[in-house]
């Protein structure tokens, strides 16, 4: 099963902040080994990278690069204790053990002093697809995007994993294109797509999404079978010639005053299934009357839609319009101003001075979803000196607190333990209305320096190679995650600076056809103490994710 994510592009991208490692230089040093194999034979001159585990695809933190040997063997050492991403780059092959993003690779954990070995990597030979797009009178079409679409929803694990991204795979000059490291399965290959509004409105042409060889009707598809290692050609799409998109266009309203809002920066909402999927900022400013306009539009189902930012204190959508054949006009959108949270940061039992003083130097992290949409937005607010604060401009919707580092490779200091509005448990969300300034927020959080370490272990059978294991932990009751990171290829995992406390540990596998299960632990967690534990889980009790 494809690894739980949201389905479309968020504003901010919102990432967990795991408890970060120790940085005591002192402890002895631990490495990392293993062996990369296609065929049953080692394969030599494979680059092998080894990252923190948050920093595989930002490029920031430690970086380490290794080549295999001649056996394909590699070793990497002097790593300190911590969780590490590893993987080797070698494009035009599959990796079994992928687990459902790029780079494919695995997450291990290594421990002070410790030799961290059998990391393997199985590689099998790509396979290839390869053909033309071409309109109806034979005319290259340059540089569009393909899509491959794997028939069974099983093979997307490995599908997106691939080198180059999956979802950035264009024609040439001539109009071909060739997908390379392709898992054996089968797949539709089409051009156009429900977000081709994204680039369109800013110039681009745009084509209706045609299937191979030439239907608009992905049920009448022809599907490529591939093999290991087989390269179907000719797999050709003949497009009808590029579109000619359409416009929106209608006026800013202030929902309370009822007067036109000049100047307000605004962006599209692309609706999908009924429901939000996409959202663009930058498609222009409104006029003096408040009036604004978004051009060459694809047939599709649109909001015309206002985040609130460092720039205006306003937020809101028109209603959902549909562009078919025709322009869509006087659209009048009542929009709001942005709500406020403010409240106080408390350290949970007695802390010393050096405590308070460090809690100024983190920031406050406020993730927010509108009701009915998985289009999340972020906001960073500093905190006042004596641990205050007030976060907005907020659209209205669902919001959670949570306290991040200042700084993205700074460790993470405090651990958010609960939070609440004038008395009442708000961890998982606080329910914001359009306009609304809450008070009376309090964030506990804990400053610990405990050690969680845990293994998983499986009744019922094994887990398959690639699979996504998390592991998170909560107070017993609670269904506030405190922290969370995900389990590693010898199914162990670790949380640093853990405020001493009673916990439970949660283990939650994803498995293929939909299907997850999940098992809890009670741990206790003490100052300067490694805590150990062990989860089992039964995989005789796996069922589908509740809706």
């Amino acid at each position: 099963m494809p690894l739980p994510r949201f389905a479309l592009i968020i504003a901010v991208i919102f990432t967990c902040v795991p408890l970060v490692q120790s940085q005591d230089n002192a402890k002895p040093k631990g490495s990392i080994a293993g062996h990369v194999t296609a065929a049953g034979k080692g394969i030599a001159g494979v680059t092998v990278t080894v990252t923190w585990n948050t920093e595989a695809l930002r490029g920031g933190g430690l970086t380490v690069k290794t080549t295999t040997d001649a056996e394909g063997q590699f070793s990497v050492t002097n790593l300190r204790a911590g969780t590490y991403y590893v993987w080797p780059f070698i494009p035009a092959f599959v990796i079994a053990e992928a687990g459902g993003s790029f780079p494919q690779g695995k997450t291990v954990v290594v421990e002070d002093g410790e030799t961290a070995d059998g990391i393997d990597f199985t590689l099998s030979r790509g396979a290839v697809i390869t053909g033309r797009v071409s309109d109806s009178a034979g005319r290259a079409i340059v540089d569009e995007r393909i899509r491959v679409n794997p028939v069974d929803q099983n093979l997307e694990r490995l599908v997106s994993s691939i080198y180059p991204n999956i979802n950035d795979l264009r024609t040439d000059d001539r109009g071909i294109y060739r997908i390379f490291g392709l898992p054996a399965g089968k797949y539709k290959v089409s051009i156009g797509d429900e977000f081709a509004a994204f680039t369109s409105t800013r110039g681009r042409r745009f084509f209706p999404r045609t299937f191979h060889p030439d239907v608009t009707d992905e049920a009448k598809a022809t599907v490529v079978e591939l093999k290991e290692g087989d390269e179907a050609a000719n797999v050709d799409i003949t497009v009808a010639r590029s579109m000619n998109g359409f416009s929106a266009s209608g006026r800013f309203i202030d929902g309370e005053s009822g007067q036109p809002v000049p100047n307000i920066n605004f962006g599209l909402t692309i609706i999908v299934g009924g429901s939000p999927a996409g959202f663009m900022s930058g498609n222009g400013t409104s006029t003096s009357d408040g009036g604004f306009r978004i051009d060459n539009l694809p047939p599709g189902r649109y909001a015309v839609s206002i985040l609130p930012g460092s720039d205006s204190t306003y937020y809101g959508a028109s209603q959902p319009f549909d562009i078919s054949d025709n322009d869509v006009s006087d659209l009048e959108t009542k929009i709001h101003r942005g709500a406020t949270i403010s409240g106080n940061v408390v350290i949970e039992g007695t802390p010393d001075s050096s405590a308070i003083a460090r809690l100024a130097t983190a920031r406050l992290e406020t993730l927010i979803f509108s009701d009915g949409t998985n289009i999340g937005t972020v906001k960073y607010t500093n905190l006042n000196a004596d641990g205050s604060f007030q976060a907005g401009p907020l659209q209205a919707g669902t919001a959670t607190l949570r306290l991040s580092s200042a700084g993205r490779n700074e460790p993470m200091e405090f651990t958010t333990l609960s939070v609440d509005v004038n008395g009442a448990d708000k961890s998982t969300g606080i329910k914001i209305a359009a306009g609304e300034n809450i008070s009376g927020v309090r964030i506990v959080v804990g400053r610990g320096t405990g050690t969680i370490r845990g293994s998983v272990r499986t009744d019922g059978g094994t887990i398959s190679t690639g699979t996504y294991v998390s592991a998170a932990f909560l107070r017993p009751g609670n269904s506030f995650t405190i922290a969370y990171t995900r389990v590693d290829a010898r199914g162990r995992f670790v949380f640093e600076r853990v405020p001493a406390g009673n916990y439970e540990i949660l283990v939650t596998a994803y498995l293929d056809n939909n299907k997850r299960v999940a098992a809890r632990q009670p741990i206790v967690a003490s100052d300067g103490t490694i805590t150990e534990v062990t989860v089992t889980l039964n995989l005789n009790e796996a069922s589908p994710p509740k809706p």
